[in-house]
């Protein structure tokens, strides 16, 4: 359960971020305004200075205006109504959204207002911006309205007016339900425009996304989206490229892919034109879990005979179906093309997809389903609720484990976006949950409390996993970790059954193959688009007609530029009783700094990083003619945790202690890398931290 606190320091960074986002648009437009003034003035002026003197030139006083800029105005504004690091309790008032124009000089003549004061387009913009960011419904919108025309009479009556509603939706009836097809090349275009991208840009690569998406917990409807992510986009977001709503999944892969088949072969063929550029599209990899890939690809189904899409392995039925085998031969693209397994095909066709793309190297496995919510989840469930009283724990020992995730909670860094739970509600984690147990938490917390033989196996899991995500990894430690994922299938057989290596655990065999292609897993991983479903479910405001709805919200969501990746550092606040050391004496002193990677500060769970080769905690943070140093302790020994299966130190995995009394100082350039540090005993455990999402 979420505390209130919490709860709040969320709203807050909303409220921050709308802020932000809205003032930077109206420096866009007054600067964009400016610059159209600028240019009118010009025009208008060299005739009549071309006729006097019979010289073409400008005038002195044409290019700098004659009233302060709007934009330095509004950045007063900001220094003295928006302050990011305010300590005070919030103020969600109206105002505090940023929302009404600020004030500006009363002196200002009639003519200058008309030009440069358009009080009602940026209140309309901040409206706009405001209802879409805050989900605020249309009826709220329109009653707000009312008020505000009592001081802004030309402002519509209408919230549809001001949010720019989109008004007829066109749809595609299909069997069981209908589509709507947002369009390839428009999606794409509009979210080239919302990024920062290279001069030399002429092409760029798309990976895509499909899934199921239930709506209601009392109906079968769900929404069936396809989602896109252009490789260029530093913010991972995805966009709608089409949309399909029905009890069920699509009743037809051909009548569901025919328009998204047709306007992919035309992007794939003739690219898209940006700001007068062709630039060539080219598709890198459809993200998928298993049911959805089976159903794109037009294949039997994970629990079918046949059910495995990179090995030809015919499973075996005992009780469920079963992948036992762990050197099967593998699958390739001309196989696929070819059917030469014909009961791997549904009907003996091929996907509307096959002959476009690769259908086997183009769709990797997702790590995400299959390894958190997969294999991590079933190993929790084997220990806790198994059928076997061999390999279920004890409810003391369950309790223990629990006990000791909890009191890793304090020492939670900030790039968790959950803090750890007891296994008791193993059934509401969430995938993150169970990524933080596979390569953090779960070695801690499982040693000394399973039987040794259940650990290691866990071990060797967890380490590959650990090499799988991690980047620039050689050819060998590929294999390495090819070679532990396929020693915890068969010692997995050993230990829990030969009838519980089920599809999840099979498909681990084939996982270092997906590095060779794609690099670290993260690159292939699911997470970015879980949370874009997440976002569409949120549009919904009524069971009615959903995906009429979803396309009224997406149309009236403003496109305000994001802020472009940076490698500023935000110091946050500021204080004056930290240590310093010699010959630093005089500085400004902070607790905490934001950096492109890491939230840093000098509280538990953000406080240990790596300093070249030493393990150190942030004791302080300061800024000395401008630039950011750190002063820190480091830890004078470290060793490997664990050995099995090899060496923790291999991975960047210290048991660290006994901290150097003499502090050091570092610039903040000369940190490499943030650990996650668990107490134990009178030491402490070093884990890098390697997702990055």
């Amino acid at each position: 359960m979420t505390s209130r606190w919490s709860r709040r320091r969320k709203l807050r960074k909303m409220v921050e971020a709308a802020e932000s986002d809205i003032i930077r648009h109206f420096n866009e437009m007054v600067a964009e305004k400016h610059k159209q003034k600028s240019n009118a003035q010009v025009e208008n002026k060299r005739p009549q200075v071309a006729e006097e003197s019979g010289v073409s030139h400008c005038h002195p006083g044409i290019d700098s205006p004659v009233f302060p800029s709007r934009s330095e105005h509004i950045s007063e504004v900001c220094e003295t109504y928006v302050s990011p690091d305010k300590d005070n309790d919030y103020d969600f008032s109206f105002d505090s959204f940023g929302c009404h124009a600020p004030p500006f000089d009363s002196d200002i003549s009639d003519a200058e207002a008309d030009d440069e004061a358009p009080n009602n387009e940026f209140l309309i913009t901040s409206l706009r911006y405001w209802a879409s960011t805050f989900s605020v419904s249309l009826v709220a919108v329109t009653a707000l309205l009312g008020i505000l025309r009592v001081f802004h009479p030309d402002l519509p009556k209408d919230a549809r007016t001001v949010l720019r509603t989109q008004g007829q939706i066109n749809t595609i009836k299909m069997d069981g339900g209908e589509y709507h097809h947002f369009g390839l090349a428009k999606g794409l275009v509009s979210r080239l425009k919302s990024l920062i991208l290279p001069a030399n840009l002429n092409n760029l690569k798309l990976q895509f996304n499909i899934d199921g998406l239930p709506l209601f917990k009392s109906s079968k409807l769900q929404f069936w989206p396809i989602l896109a992510i252009a490789n260029v986009d530093y913010t991972k977001s995805p966009f709608l490229v089409g949309l399909y709503c029905g009890l069920g999944k699509p009743k037809s892969v051909v009548q569901f892919l025919d328009p998204f088949v047709k306007d992919l072969g035309h992007i794939l063929k003739y690219g898209i034109i940006y700001n007068s550029y062709q630039i060539t599209v080219k598709v890198c990899s459809f993200v998928c879990d298993a049911p959805a890939r089976a159903f794109i690809k037009n294949i039997k189904a994970h629990n079918g005979y046949s059910g495995c899409d990179k090995c030809v392995q015919v499973g075996e039925w005992k009780n469920k179906m079963t992948y036992p085998e762990l050197n099967a031969k593998l699958r390739t693209d001309s196989d696929f093309q070819l059917m030469t397994d014909e009961d791997h095909h549904l009907n003996q066709t091929l996907s509307p997809l096959a002959g476009m793309v690769k259908m086997i190297t183009m769709f990797p496995l997702d790590y995400m389903h299959l390894c958190c919510l997969g294999v991590t989840r079933k190993l929790i469930y084997l220990w806790i609720k198994g059928k076997v009283l061999a390999t279920r724990l004890s409810s003391r020992t369950v309790v223990e484990i629990s006990e000791k995730l909890k009191a890793l909670r304090p020492y939670t860094p900030n790039e968790f976006n959950r803090k750890p739970r007891e296994l008791s509600e193993i059934d509401r984690w969430k995938a993150t949950e169970l990524r933080m147990f596979m390569l953090y938490t779960g070695p801690i917390v499982l040693r000394n409390s399973i039987p040794v033989e259940f650990y290691d196996n866990f071990m060797l899991f967890s380490v590959a996993m650990h090499l799988l995500l991690s980047p620039s990894m050689s050819n060998e430690m590929v294999d390495c970790a090819n070679e532990f994922l396929v020693s915890f299938v068969s010692h997995f057989g050993e230990l829990y059954g030969k009838d519980e290596i089920t599809y999840n655990v099979h498909q681990l065999t084939h996982l270092s193959e997906e590095y060779r292609l794609f690099g670290p897993l993260d690159n292939i991983a699911a997470f970015p688009y879980e949370n874009y479903l997440g976002q569409i479910k949120h549009l919904l405001r009524k069971p009615h007609l959903p995906l009429q709805q979803i396309v009224k919200r997406l149309s009236e969501r403003t496109n305000v530029k994001p802020a472009p990746p940076t490698k500023a550092r935000k110091l946050m606040h500021q204080h004056h009783d930290g240590p310093l050391v010699a010959p630093i004496r005089h500085s400004e002193q902070y607790k905490k700094v934001v950096t492109e990677k890491y939230i840093l500060s000098v509280g538990d769970g953000d406080n240990c990083v790596q300093v070249v080769d030493d393990i150190a905690l942030i004791r302080n943070i300061v800024k000395v003619d401008g630039e950011t140093l750190v002063i820190f302790q480091k830890f004078c020994h470290k060793e490997s945790y664990f050995q099995y299966p090899l060496p923790s130190s291999r991975i960047g995995c210290y048991r660290v202690s006994q901290l150097n009394s003499r502090p050091g100082i570092t610039r903040l350039n000369n940190i490499s890398g943030k650990y996650f540090l668990c107490p134990d005993n009178t030491a402490f455990i070093a884990l890098p931290i390697m997702h990055s999402q």
